[in-house]
């Protein structure tokens, strides 16, 4: 429910304010509105009243919103005033420029707002970035694909098409984006070419997370090995490989990689001790251990750790614990990260109760609770510490100004260069775009003021390039026949500007039911799974 919330709040901010930048600018020129709309009253509204010449009101369906003026074919398809004569006061009577201004208010309102966020974000908090150099210190992880295409762990991205990147939020789109990747392998400097097919693949299976930070192996231990361990139990730590120690854990996953191997040796310790265990290996995991359900887990400090998801109708529900606690015993026994939890759970018996210490609000509780047959309690962790990745650059209010401009037009060109992807069918890039469906899955489900205005910002520029495409039905495709007419001194006819009004509405129209469609589908056969 809090994805929801967050999702129509945004909605509402960006519909509100770009609406109001066509209701401004039309105010100005003396053009009547007839209706200022939050979202879509498709049949009817869930609020309306009237002010002036002006209908005000909430839509049910919440595919954005309108202001309809008078003489003009906009969303609502009125054609019927279109057959009677201009009036003073209609948007069809005023001069072209105006007309233009008008289309566009939407627009440059939407910039405006991110420009006001970013430069209140970057002047308080400050502008937070993610260290391309503290993340790639140590070189870079790659998943399966980023192997397969040419990277390996360790590799550090110097450039892509000669461009540097200090914000690492944008150096695997870029990678995406761009043509030749200079990386640096073991001291020398390596050239990547990526084709259109290698990006799809990386698009389809892992995403611009295809990157990340290398994590020590002492952060990480063995939650569950599958039926056939084979000698490896829960609560082991890998730290070496057939003979040879390993200090990230990705050098592990690199080994595991091989579908040849029949065996492995681990080092591990175990109780504090270093152990070797030899396995035989089977993907089947009937004659030996599968890797595939060998599941490693990080191991974070419980002092910066809260509940942050709760399983509905879960043993952690009934028991009373809620988003935001603090864990800090297990039946009377301390819990200084995730290890010791999961160890203390462990040791309790399904049908057991057991006593949680919880500090909530600061004040210091105890709950009582069951675990499920699974010997699970249904509890989700997040750490509230900030990366050691992200560097914060408070600035002062001019500088976050020139700063926030900056950062609109770097997040403007990051959508054409994503639509640019998009039109690149052997990416597969275009099976990627969402509904508000599929981006409110994408928020926490925790409210976070600061991620929220964040978002809004960018969605604001996001919302503004695609009004800007010349699409008919769009303010781009309107601003675009405005533009040939100040040229060329012709004026699109009322009846031809009816047809290409709903010849883009069912253009548009097909693109929201295929994206909503999708989104819904994924979502379903989430929950079915």
């Amino acid at each position: 429910m809090i994805q929801v919330a967050q999702i129509l709040f945004i909605l509402s901010v960006l519909v509100i304010l770009h609406e109001f930048g066509h209701y401004i600018t039309a105010k100005m020129f003396k053009v009547r509105v007839e209706k200022f709309y939050l979202f879509m009253d498709a049949g009817f509204s869930l609020v309306k009243k009237k002010i002036g010449d002006t209908e005000w009101g909430i839509g049910w369906l919440p595919l954005g919103g309108y202001v309809k003026l008078s003489g003009m074919i906009d969303e609502s398809m009125d054609t019927e005033q279109m057959n009677e004569e201009a009036q003073p006061w209609e948007f069809r009577s005023k001069p072209a420029w105006q007309r233009l201004i008008i289309m566009l208010g939407g627009i440059i309102v939407n910039f405006i707002l991110a420009i006001v966020i970013y430069t209140i974000t970057f002047s308080t908090t400050g502008q937070k970035t993610i260290s391309v150099d503290k993340i790639q210190q140590n070189g870079l992880a790659f998943g399966e694909v980023g192997h397969k295409v040419g990277f390996k762990s360790g590799d550090k991205i110097i450039a892509v098409d000669g461009e540097k990147y200090h914000d690492f939020k944008f150096v695997s789109m870029a990678v995406l984006f761009g043509d030749k990747v200079e990386i640096e392998r073991n001291g020398k400097s390596i050239e990547l070419q990526l084709t259109d097919e290698q990006k799809g693949e990386i698009i389809k299976k892992e995403g611009k997370g295809f990157a990340g930070a290398r994590f020590s192996v002492n952060n990480f231990f063995i939650d569950s090995v599958g039926k056939n361990s084979n000698g490896i139990l829960p609560f082991d730590q890998i730290v070496g490989i057939n003979d040879k120690k390993i200090t990230y854990i990705d050098e592990f996953f690199d080994v595991a990689r091989n579908k040849k191997l029949d065996s492995l040796k681990f080092l591990l310790i175990r109780d504090n001790q270093e152990i070797i265990v030899k396995t035989k290996i089977d993907s089947t995991g009937k004659s030996g251990l599968s890797l595939k359900s060998l599941k490693l887990i990080q191991n974070f400090n419980f002092d910066n750790a809260i509940v942050g998801e709760i399983v509905k109708d879960s043993e952690g529900e009934k028991a009373g614990i809620e988003l935001g606690d603090r864990i800090l015993k297990v039946n009377n026994n301390k819990v200084s990260n995730y290890k010791d939890f999961k160890k203390q759970l462990s040791l309790i018996n399904p049908s057991d109760l057991l006593k949680l210490t919880i500090e909530r609000e600061n004040n210091v509780i105890e709950l009582n609770s069951k675990l499920n047959k699974k010997g699970k309690i249904g509890l989700g962790f997040k750490d509230t510490k900030e990366s050691e990745y992200i560097v914060r650059n408070k600035m002062p209010f001019g500088n976050s100004i020139q700063e926030a401009f900056s950062q609109t037009w770097n997040m403007f060109v990051y959508n054409i260069n994503s639509l640019k992807l998009i039109l690149r069918p052997k990416t597969g890039a275009y099976t990627q775009v969402q509904s508000p469906i599929g981006i409110a899955r994408r928020l926490p489900d925790t409210w976070n003021w600061e991620f929220i205005w964040e978002f809004t910002a960018m969605f604001s520029i996001g919302l503004a390039f695609m009004n800007l495409l010349p699409i008919p039905g769009l303010d781009g495709g309107h601003a675009l026949f405005t533009i040939v007419e100040m040229i060329t001194g012709k004026k699109l006819s009322d009846k031809a500007a009816g047809h290409v009004q709903t010849f883009g509405m069912i253009i548009l129209l097909t693109l929201m039911a295929l994206t909503f469609g999708k989104d819904i589908y994924q979502l379903v056969v989430d929950k079915l799974l």
